[in-house]
């Protein structure tokens, strides 16, 4: 039997990673860095000749870090956006000597229908973690440069689109917090293996062992804590980074949902003024433009792949209305 994909998705700095890295400890799942590309294969126009799609995918730079180096005779044989990607991963199957392939691209959660209609057997894990501790991760992350608005936004847009997922798509689709995770690892992972129909292995525990030894120099430095086992103690270390008017802004925004997903409110009422608001919208240009020098210095090839592929599959301006989050 064909095991179908599976994707891990949820909003940036949820605990998407952790789950990665503990998931791909298994003897039978591989799970690659994150592919944002595929996305965009997925939606471009299904007229793209091959040879666009052959040109692109040996240029990616998602790929090099992979660190997998690809050929053109690996694709012969290709010529739809979906057989490319299905392809790339099965080279990544077979590097490993593996036979899952699953994927951790967190904006993915925005795409699930489009995914569904590709392959009509995925299954989707939704992680979820407090706003207020996403917020902290994205205000201080160098990646994202982000502020207690925007971040309290993509928080709500991604967790309600994860929200739908599980009601779509009920089946097949399973959802984990963060914090239940870090709490206790070993009751959740045997969930998501048996949702995932694969057996337990205590491998998967280990995960802090190897930490980011298969990470470059890039991941590495992002995603450090994986160096080290779970720490519940760090839950609420969001709470020694925010000020009380980001947390009373972060709450006015996401407490609807935060209910729903039994994160408890520090205020009952929020007065967030309009000018501070304001001012964060502001903000924002300073922190989309130090994101791309950020890219610019640190991951130049991506920054490069990532223009060729929107222009050649005419999806750049899909992009500027996604740019904000």
């Amino acid at each position: 039997m064909i095991h179908p994909p599976f994707f891990i998705v949820g909003c940036a700095r949820t605990g998407t990673t952790l789950l990665r890295t503990m998931l791909n400890q298994h003897s039978q799942v591989a799970i690659p860095l994150e592919s944002l590309f595929i996305i965009d294969y997925l939606r471009g126009d299904p007229r793209t000749p091959r040879e666009v799609f052959l040109k692109l995918i040996l240029k990616e730079y998602e790929f090099h870090e992979w660190n997998i180096p690809f050929t053109e005779r690996d694709f012969d044989g290709c010529s739809s956006a979906r057989e490319f990607v299905d392809r790339a991963h099965e080279l990544y199957l077979r590097h490993f000597a593996k036979t899952i392939w699953g994927q951790k691209t967190p904006r993915f959660v925005r795409y699930a229908p489009l995914l569904k209609r590709h392959y009509p057997g995925a299954k989707f894990i939704h992680v979820m973690r407090d706003p207020r501790a996403v917020a902290s991760s994205l205000i201080r992350s160098n990646v994202h440069k982000s502020n207690a608005y925007f971040a309290a936004r993509r928080w709500l847009r991604d967790v309600r689109a994860g929200i739908a997922i599980q009601q779509k798509y009920s089946t097949d689709a399973f959802s984990v917090r963060y914090e239940d995770l870090v709490a206790s690892p070993e009751t959740w992972l045997r969930q998501i293996c048996e949702f995932l129909q694969i057996d337990f292995e205590p491998a998967l525990l280990a995960y802090h062992e190897k930490g980011t030894a298969e990470y470059g120099r890039y991941y590495a430095r992002i995603h450090a804590k994986l160096n080290e086992a779970p720490d519940p103690g760090r839950i609420e270390a969001w709470r020694s980074h925010l000020t009380a008017r980001q947390i009373a802004l972060i709450e006015s925004i996401c407490g609807d949902t935060m209910r729903e997903t039994g994160y408890a409110l520090d205020y009952q009422e929020h007065h967030v003024s309009g000018l501070y608001t304001g001012w964060l919208r502001t903000q924002r240009i300073e922190g989309l433009g130090s994101q791309i020098v950020h890219n610019a210095i640190t991951r130049r090839g991506y920054l490069t792949s990532f223009l060729r592929r929107k222009l050649a599959l005419s999806l750049f301006l899909d992009t500027l209305r996604e740019v904000n989050y």
